[in-house]
């Protein structure tokens, strides 16, 4: 029973802190914007393609439902877009981080369009044939070294909980979720950014 307990006052404490995050988010860059700090603006939800030279302030989400202000992802449905995408340059390991157009249209926009429009429940309880959870958010400290470095140099700090989605057998979407909009970061074809043994 205390096990039980220690694990839900645990997972409290983790929304508490998302809930926080996701408010002082939306104090520094959204209501906080002054006429010298451009506000965010919404950008058309069909658009995904990456921008070149993006950063924090090009951060919007599409509308969404009204629902409950817990910090939750549930409740909303998934939107994505890769508009703050790095692609720029490699991994130490060789690997690209730019994607082949093929990967976009048959791997990326794919897999993520096909998931648009559920629910953040029903995505974090897809399960694959062996019964792991397909998508979920890993600590930035779970990643590798390299990862978790890039992360930072991308100005993601605030960010401490990347999600990641399965879009197949060790390829990897990497990104950030937002009221419910998931932001494509990395697209990875070898599952080392969150090595397994």
């Amino acid at each position: 029973m205390n096990k039980k307990l220690g694990r839900e006052e645990r997972k409290l404490a983790r929304k508490e802190k998302k809930s926080q995050k996701s408010v002082r988010f939306r104090t520094e860059f959204i209501e906080n914007s002054s006429p010298q700090t451009p506000k965010i603006q919404f950008l058309p939800d069909l658009e995904k393609l990456p921008k070149l030279d993006s950063n924090l302030q090009d951060l919007e989400t599409p509308k969404q439902p009204k629902v409950s202000q817990t910090g939750s992802r549930f409740g909303y449905q998934m939107t994505w877009c890769a508009r703050i995408a790095d692609i720029k340059d490699g991994w130490s390991w060789g690997e690209s981080r730019q994607w082949s157009e093929s990967e976009w249209e048959e791997l990326i926009s794919k897999g993520l369009n096909s998931l648009e429009g559920l629910d953040w429940r029903e995505l974090q309880n897809m399960t694959s044939d062996t019964m792991h959870l397909m998508h979920h958010d890993h600590d930035i400290g779970e990643l590798c070294d390299e990862a978790v470095e890039r992360w930072l140099e991308l100005d993601l700090e605030q960010f401490d909980s990347p999600f990641r989605f399965r879009l197949g057998n060790k390829k990897r979407a990497w990104g950030i979720e937002l009221q419910g909009h998931f932001y494509l970061v990395w697209y990875e074809r070898g599952h080392n950014i969150y090595p397994v043994s």
